[in-house]
């Protein structure tokens, strides 16, 4: 007969790693080690490198995002960028170092230079952190996209303090406190409301700016900037926890990458129409 002492401990050990296995496949990909946006934390920025072995672009990358764009050195390309999104439901939760709005099926996406990306999520920082000759600006969001290849691309849309954001108003404020690990269901949202309107748009080539800080990124901003409330931004920032209210990785050195720029000539000239018609008036 089986020592009882003997099975007892086996089957504490395979209760453990069973354990141990789920909280590793459910576990997010930046809180496995903890990190902070304060630049004298031991686990500041600059530090995210050390961290962890999976961490190492963060300090070897040369290709790292955010980056400065200075308007007057961008380059002149033709415009190879098609949005094309449409509601899906979606989920919104709180990593507790930013808040994410998660897609489930088809919320359309993006076409960049031929390929395809799908639209996966999006999530804020405050304030921005990609600068526009130097200027920092309120707050940015990220729509990350992906495609068949695994290959990321993401839109980068600046806020400065106005008027209140519509994609954000569509949430009530009861969506953003409390959450739990379930999230909170926003049924359909499609994020075309936020996405439209820029008419000129500046690509280079980055990374995430959250560990791994991974590159290979198609990176491309919106050059209008969008507006935000006062409390849109209290409530995105009273959401996350107390040490990542200021959620921006500072700018990176662009080592030899070229910026490019270009323009939605559609929207171009429905704008300026519309300026003509409203002079007419």
């Amino acid at each position: 007969m089986a020592n009882p002492d003997l099975l007892s401990l086996i089957f504490t050990y395979l209760i453990v790693s069973s354990i141990a296995l789920i909280m590793t496949c459910n576990a997010d990909p930046s809180g496995d080690h903890e990190f902070s946006y304060e630049e004298a934390s031991s686990s500041g920025p600059k530090k995210w490198g050390t961290l962890s072995a999976d961490w190492k672009y963060c300090s070897a990358g040369k290709s790292q995002s955010p980056v400065n764009i200075n308007s007057r050195k961008a380059k002149d390309q033709p415009n190879d960028l098609k949005m094309a999104y449409k509601e899906a439901p979606a989920t919104l939760f709180n990593k507790g170092h930013n808040l994410v709005v998660q897609w489930q099926g088809d919320a359309g996406g993006i076409e960049v230079n031929g390929s395809t990306y799908k639209l996966v999520q999006c999530h804020w920082h405050t304030p921005s952190e990609h600068t526009i000759d130097g200027k920092r600006y309120d707050a940015e969001l990220h729509f990350v996209h992906s495609n068949d290849q695994k290959q990321l691309a993401v839109i980068g849309v600046l806020f400065e303090v106005g008027e209140t954001d519509p994609f954000i108003e569509k949430m009530t404020e009861s969506k953003f406190k409390g959450l739990d690990a379930d999230g909170s269901d926003l049924g359909k949202v499609s994020a075309s409301s936020t996405t439209s309107g820029s008419k000129r748009y500046y690509r280079y080539g980055g990374s995430l700016t959250t560990p791994p800080c991974s590159e290979g990124v198609t990176w491309t901003v919106a050059a209008n900037a969008k507006t935000i409330s006062k409390d849109q931004i209290k409530l995105l920032q009273g959401a996350v926890d107390h040490e990542f209210h200021e959620n921006a990785r500072p700018v990176q050195e662009l080592n030899g990458r070229t910026v490019t720029q270009f323009e939605d000539k559609e929207y171009a000239l429905l704008y300026y129409l519309l300026i003509i018609l409203n002079r007419l008036k």
